[in-house]
């Protein structure tokens, strides 16, 4: 995770949604600065055969709580 700002290093949420010997896909999500956005990134690093990353994306979001939910549930549908 990020080095955050102490006024909102609580809000940080990190987690691996998928990972295998090839791939990783991890989520990070914390709340922003701005009094009500979100940020989330969506992280795939792509692995070598030493299980080390070497080459990932990374997309970036700015997101209300409302969207954040709406993606949760769009997701489990």
């Amino acid at each position: 995770m990020r080095d955050l700002h102490s006024s909102i290093q609580n809000t940080a949420v990190e987690m691996t949604v998928k990972e295998n010997e090839a791939f990783r896909v991890r989520m990070e999500k914390w709340e922003s600065i701005i009094p009500g956005l979100y940020s989330l990134d969506i992280i795939q690093e792509c692995l070598d055969d030493k299980g080390e990353v070497n080459f990932s994306s990374v997309y970036s979001f700015n997101m209300t709580k409302e969207e954040l939910q709406a993606l949760a549930y769009g997701l489990t549908k």
